[in-house]
């Protein structure tokens, strides 16, 4: 078969330059792997699924196997033009971010089956404090249609090193573990159950236990910044976005709770009435139930005003991967049943009814991107600090207590709600 008749085909110049700087880039930060010969020795087609938190997570897991593997990814991705240069010459396939997309799997089906690898990273996006997210029980139906070889791959340390939450890198101490999951004659013989369960059980990770037993230090003196893209709820005051971050603290604005992220990455109270939690784990998770409680409420008092707010935010529209065009500055506010754009140079907002809005979830930073009626808007905070995060869950609680069940994130228990 000739190159360009392959699906997602690559360019070997691309391929060779991400290589060598991958190469630098393991030994410069010392990221190690931990590789049993079966997974050496282990001959394409395969499948390769690893959980997920930073940017470099792809590049890295593929680095260290024996043969090349094509990830699957977000088709945010390819609307930065950088990135959608080395990603298609990568032979990257994308995907909508939170939607049942059957193209993907399609696309997936046709690079196995020309002999090629697949990774994908069935908690369908990275996760925010370095625990494995709930995993999509449809990937157990992938597993059994593809038929071939699964590897599972654990990355450790990687939210201390590269959280979701921040660009910057920090060192400390990273390492992958692979495990040749199922060979193809497990993939035929066992039921979707089996699957999912042995999946489950060998991809689950908890940084916060990981990093209590190693105590490995975070060489970085910026180890809070960008946290509040994550922790957007003062657990004490419980204002909403009200953090403030320096170096290595971060302080509410609001009633000046304030925590130092110490050396290895666990928090300290430096003022405040108590240390609510020690790391971002329990904090995040609080936090998410505290938020999908406050909406409940709110939408079975037929709440009036908005729930959320952030004002000056840039707004970009898109409709497909091809650049954003800016659409001006607007205050985006969240009710119980739409969301409203308020643009600065316009009397009349604008209304995103809740049913052609297909998905919501927040990007790098403080990018919110939403798909409405086939079309995607990006929305980029009007300070620093702004979180994405917030509207995501604040919408699957909306959603849940619709029966909008189709579109809830597999990775927020809003059961709660």
């Amino acid at each position: 078969m000739k190159n360009k008749e392959k699906a997602f085909p690559t360019k070997l110049y691309i391929r060779f330059i991400v290589h060598i700087v991958l190469f630098a880039f393991t030994r410069f930060f010392g990221i190690s792997k931990n590789m049993p010969d079966e997974v050496k020795r282990l001959k394409s087609p395969y499948l390769l699924l690893s959980n997920h938190i930073g940017f470099w997570d792809p590049f890295l897991v593929g680095f260290f196997l024996p043969h090349y593997t094509h990830f699957v990814s977000s088709d945010a991705a390819f609307r930065n033009p950088f990135f959608n240069f080395f990603l298609s010459r990568l032979g990257t396939i994308p995907k909508k971010k939170n939607m049942r997309d059957s193209k993907v799997i399609r696309d997936i089906v046709s690079v196995v089956r020309q002999g090629e690898n697949v990774g994908v990273f069935p908690e369908a996006v990275r996760n925010w404090a370095g625990s494995t997210f709930p995993l999509d029980p449809s990937i157990a139906k992938l597993i059994r249609l593809l038929n071939v070889p699964v590897i599972v791959s654990v990355i450790k340390g990687m939210n201390l090193f590269n959280p979701r939450w921040s660009p910057h890198l920090r060192r400390t101490k990273v390492e992958i573990d692979y495990t040749l999951l199922f060979t193809k004659d497990d993939v035929a013989s066992l039921g979707e159950e089996e699957i999912y369960k042995k999946l489950c059980d060998t991809l689950v990770h908890n940084e916060i236990e990981y990093q209590r037993k190693g105590m490995n230090p975070i060489k970085s003196g910026k180890r809070a910044e960008f946290i509040n893209h994550a922790l957007y709820v003062c657990p004490q005051c419980h204002a909403i976005d009200s953090f403030e971050v320096d170096n290595n603290d971060f302080c509410c604005t609001n009633c000046n709770y304030s925590i130092y992220i110490n050396i290895y990455g666990f928090f300290e109270l430096k003022q405040g009435k108590k240390l609510y939690f020690d790391n971002i784990n329990d904090w995040y998770g609080w936090e998410e139930g505290w938020l999908l409680n406050v909406v409940r409420e709110k939408y079975l008092n037929n709440f009036e005003e908005a729930i959320l707010k952030d004002e000056e935010s840039s707004v970009f529209h898109t409709k497909g991967k091809g650049k954003a065009e800016f659409l001006g500055k607007a205050d985006i506010s969240l009710f119980i049943d739409r969301i409203e754009i308020k643009f600065a140079d316009k009397e009349v907002p604008e209304f995103l009814d809740f049913g052609k809005l297909q998905t919501i979830n927040p990007q790098v930073r403080e990018v919110l991107e939403i798909y409405y009626d086939k079309e995607a808007y990006r929305v980029v905070g009007g300070r620093n600090g702004v979180s994405a995060l917030k509207w995501e869950v604040a919408m699957n609680a909306i959603w849940r207590l619709k029966g909008d069940m189709t579109k809830l994130s597999p990775y927020i228990d809003s059961a709660r709600a």
